[in-house]
């Protein structure tokens, strides 16, 4: 069974990296022929100036802001669970971080955050990460709906953007429904004979009422801000010039996409440039400012703290439930 374990993860880990391959070949190659492109990247040098250094600092500041409200969300979460102080909820998140990065859709988030947990609270710690993440792609669905109205109308009109929308309100309405309904969902896996074992470790839900449940949206979407802020100010640096407020729509087009595609974080950069590519290129046709910005934006968000969540991973210690 463990070879088994073992085989797909290589498989998985196979996949990913032959798809990031192929998108860097293909972004690569759009970047290579891109008109102009020894003038944009003298323009690019001359923007790093002082100001652009400051931007570059800001954006880092900003990633130790994202995860500190995502550990201030995860505290709350465990509220009635467990009690985490400030650093603590700050190193399992991290550590969560760095075991995402070769599970799809970094699913392997919620396995590196319970290791944190007393035995007795893992899985009930599973059920609470799992509503967390459900506010947060609540908020990356409504805005990224927003932002698909805004591109549809006035940036760039396609009969398959009908589609992405019908689905998008049909999909923002069932989870915001299954949200705020939870004790309904709870009913519902207690009639599921294979689920009746677990209701022990899912009745945590009933804790959650809605002024709960709106703060935790609402931290969501402190978060959510910060990282369009973010990458906002990215673009800006590396000269993707366009109007702000058509920056931001598409941006949060963008997150909304790169939510329901399913990918590995290690083969996740190379969807994320071809996404970026795909709906910014009607605005601007800089492809190296919008790739660098891209890629600058998922290193400085995920690989700089999963590599500090690594250095969190030998320091856990498998506690017992007394």
């Amino acid at each position: 069974m463990l070879q088994n374990k073992n085989f797909k993860i290589v498989i998985k880990t196979t996949i990913g990296l032959l798809l990031f391959l192929w998108m860097s070949y293909s972004i690569y190659n759009q970047i290579r022929h891109q008109p102009d492109l020894q003038t944009t990247l003298k323009e690019l040098a001359l923007s790093w100036d002082r100001a652009g250094i400051y931007y570059f600092i800001l954006v880092i500041v900003l990633m130790i802001l994202n995860w500190s409200i995502e550990s201030v969300k995860w505290r709350l979460l465990l509220k009635g669970t467990e009690r985490f102080s400030f650093l603590r909820a700050l190193q399992s998140v991290l550590t969560g971080v760095a075991v995402s990065m070769i599970t799809p859709n970094r699913i392997g988030e919620y396995m590196g955050r319970i290791l944190y947990l007393k035995n007795v609270n893992k899985l009930q710690g599973v059920t609470v990460t799992i509503i967390g993440s459900f506010a947060q792609l609540i908020i990356t669905g409504f805005l990224g709906l927003a932002g698909l109205i805004y591109y549809r109308i006035y940036i760039k009109y396609s009969a398959w953007l009908d589609v992405l929308l019908v689905s998008s309100v049909l999909l923002c309405s069932a989870l915001l429904y299954c949200y705020f309904h939870l004790n309904k969902i709870l009913a519902w896996t207690s009639a599921v004979p294979l689920l009746k074992k677990l209701k022990t470790y899912i009745e945590i839900v009933k804790k959650f009422d809605r002024k709960h449940l709106f703060r935790i949206l609402f931290i969501s979407l402190c978060r959510y801000i910060v990282y369009t802020v973010q990458f906002l100010l990215l673009l800006k640096l590396f000269l993707v010039e366009a109007p702000t407020i058509d920056l931001i729509a598409t941006i949060w087009l963008i997150f909304w996409g790169m939510a329901i595609i399913p990918t590995i974080a290690i083969a996740e950069i190379g969807v994320r440039g071809e996404t970026a590519l795909f709906f910014l290129l009607p605005l601007c046709s800089n492809q190296f400012g919008i790739i660098s910005s891209t890629v600058l934006l998922w290193f400085i968000n995920l690989i700089i703290p999963a590599l500090i969540g690594c250095l969190f991973v030998y320091k856990i210690k498998l506690y017992e439930d007394d």
